[in-house]
């Protein structure tokens, strides 16, 4: 009598597709190589095929969601460059009709740092106006004062001084 047990001891045994699946590929002959690359090929799997319209429809509104969220989160995390831009109004004004020459300017590039604010100011005259407080290169507090340029007046120098003594300079194009 022939007793078969009712599961399949065969390595070859595939059971049949789900209706509606492709069948899957047969297996390569033993010994013949082996396609992409060496790895031998598996059948397609659900999350291997075509996404249907409605899953692409949910993909394009997901995306479209995050996106829209890191534009309302990013103007938050830039903070301290809209407080960069503020500080070039003027706090005080001084001398409303101050320009600085191309003479002061040169003079100022030739001064030492750490000469007396009292020294510089002397060669510049007062300034158009004093800017709020900013920060040296070194990231020190430093004290601002703006002069705009005679031959370009919507271009201002802006000289750095901490506490009593010069810092450096810069230029704001305007």
């Amino acid at each position: 009598m022939d007793h078969r047990s009712p599961y399949s001891v065969s390595s070859h045994y595939r059971p049949a597709p789900p209706p509606g699946h492709p069948p899957a590929p047969a297996p390569a002959p033993a010994g013949a190589p082996l396609p992409y690359g060496g790895y031998p090929a598996v059948g397609v799997t659900e999350a291997m095929a075509p996404a249907s319209p409605q899953s692409r429809q949910v993909l394009v509104v997901g995306g479209s969601m995050l996106a829209l969220a890191a534009l309302v989160i990013t103007p938050r995390l830039n903070q301290s460059q809209v407080q960069e831009v503020e500080p070039f109004t003027c706090m005080r004004q001084e001398q409303p009709k101050a320009l600085v020459s191309r003479d002061q300017i040169k003079t100022l590039l030739a001064t030492e740092l750490q000469t007396p604010k009292a020294t510089v100011q002397g060669f510049l005259k007062p300034p158009y106006c004093v800017l709020s407080p900013g920060k040296t290169e070194a990231g020190l507090p430093a004290d601002r004062e703006a002069y705009p340029l005679e031959f370009d007046p919507q271009t201002w120098l802006v000289v750095l001084y901490e506490g009593d003594r010069y810092a450096g300079y810069d230029f704001r194009f305007r």
